[in-house]
């Protein structure tokens, strides 16, 4: 019995001896890989925005599908450490991009400081971008007690509303205790390695993190050049005013600018 007690002891022991070992990841560089299931969004976008006749809509999809990928990918970076996160384009591509829903969202590049709350983004729109400095959203997460791998780590998953109706799923790894993200996502108790628009059709998905310092000079703020700073509310009227000028009324198109 004794003998058993003592078994029982050491094997508490080395789990609680495991669980201190736990190696915490303070700064690096995440690579992510975004991704549109285009054959969803281009159906969507063509009926929402009346490009094409509700009765040729049909046809042009099927020849859609025969001309091109079902996914657009982008890869982006994101360095953090305990503080920053800045978040921006490995290579910025608007080829296929322009030729259907235009030159949105492809050049985002955004400056987080954990600690303020501010944010600083630089986003492209058609044949503009915008300097925004605001707050960092804040998006009401629901916990669930789910788990994926992400890249090597063990993530957990929660739910959100955003925009009071585009639902996501997100994944966060507790070992890399920054409270950033991917695009404005955030504010998770850890690192966010995965995002899901299920009915927007977009994922971003971490492929890579690195563990390395990041150095001060990489917090350099997205140059401002002749832009005049606006802040969220204004940005999101000067897009509206943008998308109708150009005669887009859809949807997907308006939240995949703003993610």
């Amino acid at each position: 019995m004794k003998r058993l007690s003592f078994l029982l002891l050491m094997m508490v022991f080395s789990h609680v001896l495991s669980a201190q070992q736990v190696t915490f990841v303070n700064s690096g560089k995440v690579v992510f890989e975004r991704r549109v299931n285009t054959y969803a969004v281009i159906e969507r976008f063509v009926k929402e925005a009346n490009i094409i006749p509700a009765a040729q809509v049909y046809s042009y999809m099927l020849s859609y599908r025969n001309d091109n990928p079902q996914f657009w990918t982008d890869d982006f970076e994101l360095y953090f450490d305990t503080t920053y996160t800045l978040y921006k384009p490995q290579q910025a591509d608007i080829s296929a991009r322009a030729a259907y829903i235009g030159a949105v969202a492809y050049n985002n590049k955004v400056l987080s400081n954990l600690t303020s709350g501010e944010a600083v983004a630089l986003k492209q729109a058609f044949d503009q971008s915008f300097f925004i400095k605001d707050t960092i959203r804040h998006i009401r997460w629901k916990l669930t007690e789910e788990t994926r791998e992400i890249a090597g780590f063990q993530c957990r998953r929660a739910n959100a509303l955003i925009a009071d109706s585009i639902y996501i799923v997100a994944y966060y790894a507790e070992e890399i205790p920054a409270r950033g993200g991917p695009e404005s996502f955030n504010g998770l108790p850890g690192m966010i390695l995965g995002v899901a628009m299920p009915h927007e059709h977009i994922t971003i998905f971490a492929k890579q993190v690195d563990r390395q310092p990041v150095t001060p000079e990489t917090w350099k703020l997205p140059a401002q050049g002749k832009n005049v700073p606006v802040d969220n509310k204004q940005y999101k009227k000067s897009m509206m005013d943008i998308l109708s000028r150009f005669r887009l009324s859809s949807s997907w198109v308006q939240i995949f600018m703003d993610i």
